[in-house]
């Protein structure tokens, strides 16, 4: 009797144990699997993130390029006295139109890549984040209250504009090019494009006002240029300098 209720407990012991070792092995099985898909959605955020980064950074980058290179050379190269104060009615429309165009081309672009990134984890993602950093950056220098508020876009306006420049193409979304930038203004003035307009024709006279404003951006969009084309492949380095 005794040798029999020996091997009882015995057997309940290894039933124990081995119903034990089953739930354990279930329990490290499920947590194996889960920190697979967490590793696998963090692939997967990351190749997305990458995605938008490389869709959009030709573009961004060229229109942060050339609205910095506007800036530059409104603040260093003279381009107000020369093709505004003494310049043909061509050429002053030019500096005006085309000025405004730069700064809607890039609020644009801005709002495609916030539009397209903004179901990205930006904390898993530090390319992503960084973007997102530097484009903060340069909304905050546009409607920021502590310069003159010539060249003052609301942040709304920002977004609106933007809006407003973006075209739906085969590839996806795309800003609208010069021609029909003009094409728009001859229909009708635009109420969020004129105050910028007449900030450009106001330069002659409030050069001084604008300047704080004008170089901080243009500082913040070779920063944005650092980060897109770190290497200088696109835009050379000697054209690629801030003004202080």
């Amino acid at each position: 009797m005794k040798t029999e209720l020996l091997v009882a407990v015995i057997s309940g012991a290894v039933a124990l144990s081995a119903g034990a070792l089953a739930v354990w092995g279930q329990f490290k099985s499920a947590r194996l699997a889960a920190e697979m898909e967490e590793l696998r959605l963090a692939e997967q955020r990351r190749i997305e993130s990458e995605k938008a980064l490389s869709r959009y950074r030709e573009p961004l980058a060229r229109a942060a390029y050339d609205l910095q290179s506007r800036l530059y050379n409104i603040l260093k190269q003279g381009l107000i006295a020369a093709y505004f104060d003494n310049g043909d009615e061509r050429e002053r429309s030019y500096v005006v139109d085309n000025t405004a165009f730069l700064i809607a081309q890039y609020l644009a672009w801005t709002e495609i890549i916030r539009r397209d990134i903004q179901y990205i984890d930006l904390g898993q993602d530090e390319q992503t984040r960084q973007l997102a950093s530097l484009q903060d950056d340069i909304y905050a220098l546009f409607q920021t209250d502590r310069f003159n508020r010539i060249f003052r876009i609301f942040a709304g306006e920002q977004r609106a504009i933007g809006e407003r420049m973006i075209r739906d193409a085969g590839r996806g979304p795309e800003c609208a090019g010069y021609a029909a930038f003009l094409d728009q203004l001859a229909k009708a003035p635009d109420p969020l494009l004129e105050p910028i307009r007449e900030d450009v024709r106001h330069l002659s006279t409030r050069f001084q006002d604008a300047r704080p404003r004008l170089i901080a951006l243009q500082n913040a969009l070779i920063d944005l240029l650092a980060f897109i084309d770190p290497n200088f492949i696109r835009f050379p380095e000697e054209r690629r300098t801030k003004v202080i």
